[in-house]
């Protein structure tokens, strides 16, 4: 009884220092990510290429045209996918970097390589989620400010919200834009997850950020050409138009969706981070 009260009582030590160490290690990513330049250059620069591929659109606006209706329309503007470019600009390319610098044998021996992996793919997909989450807010109050009404209820052009009808075109709008850039936001985390596991096969720092269009776009086709429910299509997914019930059911559920899509990755990433290292 000693030797496994002993046992157990190591056990829990051993648990508690990997947790310390993962916890520490995760804050310095998620400060070289999030904290960092080129955080900053993915939210502003989305920003500009957002209102830079939309200003013909709104030169032709008028004060009566609210922001679910400019919003909607930003959605299907010229280069939309730079959002998943932009957002994979602060964490995909974290082990390009690494491997680059020969900075990742070093970093994997303080840790360990399976703490390595799962803490850079855990920043990788956060900063994905705030550069968009920032930047499309950002958009959102550049509108306001410059005269838009969040919603017009009295003469306004209708626009099908499938499962956010309710709350579009009601005083809860900001639900409405809150959820939607979520969703959006989630679709760029899982991106950028892949194209932070391509990077252990291709160490090209340009090949990783073109990688979440490029699959973005190969998927969606791929599913349009076997017929699958087009609800699943990433296209759908990440406009919020799959309706899977109502409004915070849909939000739950595509959110799910972007998040498992994710994980898959940041598994495959860690397994591939792990061999990448032993083989050298």
């Amino acid at each position: 009884m000693r030797w496994t009260a002993q046992s157990c009582c190591t056990a829990t030590e051993i648990y508690e220092v990997r947790m310390r160490v993962f916890w520490n290690v995760l804050k310095n990513d998620l400060v070289r990510t999030v904290c960092s330049k080129a955080f900053v250059f993915a939210a502003l620069g989305l920003t500009v290429a957002t209102f830079l591929t939309g200003m013909d659109e709104l030169s032709y606006m008028t004060p009566e045209n609210d922001l679910i209706y400019i919003y909607g329309i930003f959605q299907y503007l010229d280069f939309q996918l730079l959002f998943l470019l932009f957002a994979a600009i602060p964490g995909a390319a974290l082990f390009c970097a690494d491997w680059e610098n020969r900075f990742i044998r070093f970093s994997a021996q303080r840790c360990s390589k399976r703490i390595y992996g799962v803490s850079k793919g855990i920043a990788c997909f956060v900063s994905a989620v705030l550069v968009v989450v920032v930047s499309e807010w950002l958009d959102l109050m550049i509108l306001r400010l410059w005269g838009f009404p969040a919603v017009n209820m009295e003469n306004r052009i209708f626009m099908a919200l499938g499962a956010f009808d309710e709350i579009g075109y009601s005083e809860w709008v900001y639900l409405y834009f809150a959820a939607m850039i979520f969703i959006k936001a989630c679709c760029a985390g899982a991106f950028a997850e892949f194209a932070l596991w391509l990077s252990t096969k291709i160490t090209n720092v340009f090949v990783t950020l073109a990688a979440p269009m490029l699959a973005y776009y190969v998927l969606n086709t791929l599913m349009m050409w076997l017929r699958m429910p087009s609800k699943f299509y990433p296209g759908m997914l990440s406009k919020g138009l799959s309706v899977f019930g109502g409004a915070g059911t849909t939000t739950l559920v595509t959110c799910g969706i972007f998040a498992a899509f994710g994980a898959v990755f940041l598994v495959l990433f860690t397994r591939s981070c792990r061999r990448r290292l032993e083989n050298g």
